[in-house]
């Protein structure tokens, strides 16, 4: 199993533990992309690894190397429905756990810290989870470019996240 599925089915377990049965894509997403900036903020280095990154989409930024995890668990570990809700037009694609999973091949710390992220961001709405993820570095960057082309959304372009800068407090709490 691969880092980043681990740390997806990491994602999918401790929701579940909070009573969140599923996450949508959307929500996938952006958890594991403001897990990735805060790993950035926190020690200037990737959560995941040099095989992960983020391109700018329509809805923010997405990551075609979770796409080809979700397929690679899907049927396995996990399932991908569409669900309808009463109040939203559109059909969302819920993930959810098929069974239960013990084994992450994570670090305690790591967990730590993917527990930390979801704490501050799990029960967030989709609405605001995606103002949370545009109000980043890497994606204001990609803002700044489209609204000084003027060609729209710069679909496909990658993410810089050598943008976010070190959290001043860990800096002088490493050093002290």
């Amino acid at each position: 199993m691969t880092r980043i599925e681990s740390i997806i089915l990491y994602l999918l377990t401790r929701a579940k533990q909070k009573e969140k049965d599923n996450l949508s894509k959307i929500e996938l997403f952006k958890l594991l992309y403001l897990l990735e900036v805060e790993s950035y903020k926190f020690t200037g280095k990737t959560f995941f690894d040099s095989n992960v990154s983020f391109v700018r989409d329509k809805n923010g930024p997405i990551s075609i190397d979770i796409y080809n995890a979700l397929s690679d668990l899907e049927n396995k570990f996990i399932e991908i429905k569409e669900v309808k809700k009463q109040n939203y037009p559109y059909a969302r694609h819920c993930i959810s756990l098929k069974k239960n999973i013990k084994n992450f091949n994570l670090e305690e710390s790591e967990k730590l810290f993917i527990n930390s992220i979801l704490e501050s961001y799990m029960y967030l709405t989709i609405t605001n989870l995606k103002k949370i993820a545009y109000d980043t570095e890497p994606m204001k960057d990609i803002q700044k470019e489209e609204k000084k082309g003027k060609r729209g959304v710069l679909k496909g372009h990658q993410l810089d996240f050598s943008l976010i800068p070190l959290d001043e407090d860990i800096v002088d709490l490493v050093a002290g």
